[in-house]
């Protein structure tokens, strides 16, 4: 259900911003909200809570928001609040900022290495990634995981491409548990 929520939300809102020409302004709206959220972890259960009336948690959004977020957004967080939505907002946020980067062909791109890379490998890596996809730039995320032993993992969605030492150390593994003697 809170997927469902998440998409209708989101896509009403992509759809006006794109509507109005506005992507970049109502997305970088939707990340200072979502950043003010992860700030202020008690704000939404302030909202949700079940004694503060409707009338309340929109004059409170309203004084807080007001004259920082656009008349689309505020409409957002209004219709929210008014069919008891509001918890759900983290997730229509972040559905929006999924479809903004697809609209905009930003990928965004894990790679596990078993040590830090250097700058110069990143921009290899990064490069690589742009010339085999259709992205136009990426968001690159890189982790260290010393139980790869070498090699790297990158997932690209729900995309990976496991070429560590470790992956291919439990193949032969499996193979080898094949073998009959």
């Amino acid at each position: 259900m809170a997927k469902l929520v998440s998409k209708v939300y989101g896509d009403a809102l992509f759809e006006i911003a794109v509507e109005d020409n506005n992507l970049d302004g109502i997305w970088n709206e939707v990340r200072v909200l979502s950043e003010s959220l992860s700030a202020n972890p008690d704000f939404l259960p302030t909202l949700k809570h079940p004694d503060m009336s409707m009338e309340k948690k929109q004059e409170l959004v309203e004084s807080i928001f007001k004259d920082k977020l656009s008349k689309d957004v505020m409409g957002l967080l209004d219709v929210m609040i008014r069919k008891n939505r509001i918890g759900e907002l983290p997730s229509v946020l972040k559905y929006f900022d999924e479809r903004a980067k697809e609209k905009k062909k930003i990928g965004v791109v894990e790679v596990k290495t078993p040590a830090p890379l250097s700058d110069a490998d990143r921009k290899k890596v990064e490069a690589r990634v742009l010339e085999v996809t259709d992205f136009a730039s990426l968001e690159m995320n890189y982790k260290t995981d010393k139980s790869l032993l070498g090699g790297m993992v990158i997932r690209i969605g729900d995309q990976v491409l496991d070429n560590s030492i470790r992956s291919k150390l439990d193949s032969l593994s499996r193979q080898l548990s094949g073998v009959r003697l």
